[in-house]
């Protein structure tokens, strides 16, 4: 059943009683490496046959994405009987099913003793049976940096002292974070292989421009949008499809970072007489279950690997960024953390045509206005920030937070230039890197505060922008109030 060399390693390495980290690029199908392993062992009878065979619980940070896991699953083994656990649809019976898909906030809550759906009184029947269970954590870095990870991280040390077996996936954790996870949690490293990333890399070739202009030796000045805008520039790049330089069907998913302005790009499009009359769907974390399932629907039906060639345009949110196994030639992104943007990325050219030849794609990268008026930043709903501090300086000179995300938009304006970039593994690793390593690093340690030596980049360029801001206008920097989905 496996196909690439890491699904084989991570089903040995499991069925040896160590729990593992699963790193692969977007689309190559690390799901299946991590529930292959249970299926394989559903009537095992050695102990860790049982250990893994016993339960699984498959945890995902969104509601939203327990249908395509549900569909994984019964693909592998049409006799399981998945059950799906969230706020929506709490159908478990204190997790006592075989398999069972659910929330991380269900989970952390059940393996506190303090289960959110059930009575406070059959709370060790949920803590019991995440003790019984081969627990799987996906699209990790969906979870804030700041808070949500140090709980992850917790939950996995005691995991690990207690000998229950875990999977972790991802393919946008930093260094620092997968040293920590291999270090203190137990956590067995298994890498995507040259030959598994060159299954992706062969023939998918994409590229990622930022929407803006450089002048000589100037920074980068970014053509900020609003939701009239951004429709506006959907519908620029649709009617110039035929000079796109991207293969395949007439189809584009543009990716907004909050509902509110989603729904509002979303309807500028519908009023607008586009050529070929596509398709304008809608997806985001707020739809009753019911509407739901008709979005996942369409969805598959104009985005999934065995969709029709009809023309279609997908607007969307964090939704769709991880879990969702859709495609199109072109995806068109507000500027989030850089984890967030490969995540989007990975949905440019995702499906290996059957032909074999190079598939062209192309990300477009634009950086959302805010709103003065309101005190609504660009960044939001981004919450994660960071004191930069030059090194040496003491304590009571410490400096105001910012946030975070500018230190993927700083290192986007360095790396990209003026040219497109392509978009590889090798180069989606050196953006993580870059981009978040150090300040992840710095979350660790249980801080915000990230010191760097003069000169050094991405830091000093945000440490001299906010501090001219600061002189010149006196403003300060708030935390968004708004979450991220």
């Amino acid at each position: 059943m496996s196909s690439y060399d890491f699904q084989r390693c991570a089903k040995h390495i499991l069925k040896t009683g160590q729990s593992v980290l699963i790193i692969a690029p977007t689309g190559l199908g690390k799901t299946r490496a991590a529930l292959q392993p249970f299926i394989q062992t559903l009537n095992g009878n050695s102990l860790f046959e049982r250990l893994l065979g016993t339960r699984l619980i498959y945890t995902l940070p969104l509601r939203a994405l327990a249908r395509g896991v549900e569909e994984e699953l019964q693909g592998l083994n049409a006799s399981l009987q998945p059950v799906v656990h969230h706020g929506d649809e709490p159908e478990s019976q204190f997790f006592s099913e075989r398999c069972i898909i659910t929330t991380i906030d269900q989970y952390l809550t059940a393996f506190a003793g303090a289960p959110l759906s059930w009575a406070s009184h059959l709370s060790h029947a949920a803590a019991g049976a995440v003790l019984t269970s081969y627990s799987v954590f996906d699209e990790v870095h969906l979870l804030s940096a700041q808070k949500g990870l140090p709980l992850l991280f917790a939950m996995l040390y005691l995991r690990k002292r207690w000998g229950l077996l875990s999977c972790v996936m991802t393919a946008t954790l930093p260094p620092s974070v997968i040293n920590f996870l291999q270090e203190y949690c137990g956590l067995v490293k298994i890498e995507a292989s040259d030959s598994d990333i060159q299954q992706r890399d062969g023939w998918r070739k994409v590229s990622l421009e930022l929407v803006g202009s450089r002048h000589q030796g100037s920074s980068f000045s970014w053509d900020e949008k609003n939701e009239t805008a951004l429709a506006e520039f959907v519908q620029e790049k649709w009617e110039q499809w035929s000079r796109l330089d991207v293969d395949g069907p007439q189809k584009i998913i543009v990716f907004v970072n909050t509902v509110d302005r989603a729904v509002k790009v979303y309807e500028e499009l519908r009023q607008k007489s586009l050529t070929n009359a596509p398709k304008v769907l809608l997806a985001h974390s707020r739809f009753t279950q019911d509407d739901r399932r008709l979005v996942e629907d369409d969805l598959q039906r104009y985005f999934g690997k065995q969709s029709s060639q009809e023309p279609a345009i997908l607007v969307t949110t964090q939704v769709a960024e991880a879990g969702l196994n859709i495609s199109a030639p072109l995806v068109i992104t507000e500027l989030c953390p850089m984890d967030s943007l490969i995540q989007r990325a990975g949905r440019c050219q995702r499906f290996k045509p059957n032909a074999g030849q190079q598939m062209r794609g192309k990300i477009l990268v634009v950086k959302p206005s805010g709103s003065q008026h309101e005190n609504e930043r660009w960044y939001i709903p981004y919450r994660d920030t960071v004191r930069l501090l030059p090194e040496g300086v003491k304590s009571s000179q410490r400096e105001k937070s910012v946030p975070a995300i500018e230190l993927t938009r700083l290192t986007l304006e360095r790396e990209v230039h003026d040219l497109p970039l392509n978009l590889d593994w090798a180069k989606e690793q050196d953006l993580i890197q870059k981009s978040l390593d150090r300040l992840y690093g710095a979350y660790l340690s249980g801080t915000t505060d990230l010191e760097f030596q003069s000169g050094q980049e991405p830091f000093q360029s945000l440490y001299n922008l906010y501090k001219k801001k600061e002189a010149e206008e006196g403003e300060e920097f708030p935390e968004p109030e708004e979450e991220a989905e």
